[in-house]
């Protein structure tokens, strides 16, 4: 296992890219423009990403662990 370098996140910004996530999807549930029905779907997804990505790092996953998720999620 490799020497990480990087600060640890602080778990508030989990609860922050919930809230965000809650908040973008009622807002598409919302949506009346065709620009929010495409721009809110890339948003959620984006955050998705980061939430998915901050959860690994904050469970400390090493890159072969994070590979054996991904795997698995398939």
């Amino acid at each position: 296992m490799g020497l990480r370098t990087s600060v640890a996140p602080h778990p508030s910004t989990m609860v922050s890219l919930v809230e965000n996530m809650l908040d973008l999807n009622k807002r598409l549930s919302e949506s009346k423009t065709g620009h929010e029905k495409t721009f809110l779907p890339r948003q959620i997804e984006t955050t998705d990403r980061q939430t998915d990505a901050l959860d690994r790092e904050l469970r400390g996953l090493s890159e072969e662990e994070i590979a054996v998720v991904k795997d698995a999620a398939r």
